[in-house]
Parts: C-alpha cells; structure tokens; sequence
C-alpha cells in the first residue's frame, strides 16, 4: 500500500508540472502576439508607422509609390484584429496596387 501512495504522489506532482510548464508556455507564446491594427484608409507611412508602433517588425508596403504620402492603404496581407507573432511579415498595399 506504501508503493501505491507513492505512485500516486508521483502522478500529482507530474502532473502538476506538466501544467504549469503548459501555462507558461501558453503565456510566453502570448507575450509574443499582437493584435493587427486597422489601417485600411491611412496613407503608407502613417499604416506603416502605426504597424510598427503596435510592435510589429517587419512592415512592407507594395506598389512603386510606396512611401508617397498621398497612397491609400486598400487592405494588408494580415487582416485588421488578427493576432499574430510581431515578427510576421505583414504587407501593407496601397491604391491603386
């Protein structure tokens, strides 16, 4: 009976570790994430500093009149209130690209 106490202590506290070590990795994985501002009607530059001001890293913007002040953003490649890692790759497309 002895051993079987044992045993089952053993379980606990694996378990218990198991999921605390989960916990932990579920909020180191969320300390990563951010939410996709929406940008859709803000000149290139603006959408581009607003992406990396909310902590995104890589921010590109398609078309040849990229960085031209009067550009509208039409759409980025990661939808507005999408949660994503700050280090995706988010392109930013303007008119008339």
């Amino acid at each position: 009976m002895r051993n079987s106490f044992k045993k089952a202590v053993a379980v606990v506290a694996s378990v218990g570790a198991v999921s605390v070590g989960a916990a932990s990795l579920a909020n180191a994985a969320t300390a990563e994430t951010i939410s996709v501002p929406d940008v859709i009607g803000y000149s290139a530059p603006a959408a581009v500093d607003v992406l990396e001001n909310a902590g995104f890293t890589t921010v590109v913007v398609s078309g040849p009149y990229a960085h031209d002040p009067d550009t509208t953003v039409t759409r980025t490649s990661l939808t507005a209130a999408t949660v994503a890692s700050h280090t995706q790759p988010i392109t930013v497309f303007v008119n008339p690209w």
